[in-house]
């Protein structure tokens, strides 16, 4: 059996900017679930953010397998 390590994106790191291909779901620095749109994230459903914004304002951030 192989085990991958979560991949996690930091403020002042690389993949800041722009959500690696493939990501679809992440969690912040307090646990919180958030999932990927077409083009933006949300952990509620209702107020959707651009990647960047969630990394800035609630990273570091780190892959969790998709709901």
């Amino acid at each position: 059996m192989t085990s991958t390590a979560a991949r996690t994106w930091r403020p002042d790191g690389p993949g800041s900017f722009q959500a690696p291909a493939g990501v679809r779901a992440v969690r912040d620095r307090e646990g919180r679930l958030w999932t990927r749109g077409p083009t933006r994230w949300t952990c509620t459903g209702s107020n959707w953010i651009r990647w960047r914004v969630l990394i800035a304002e609630h990273g570091p951030v780190t892959e969790a397998p998709a709901p």
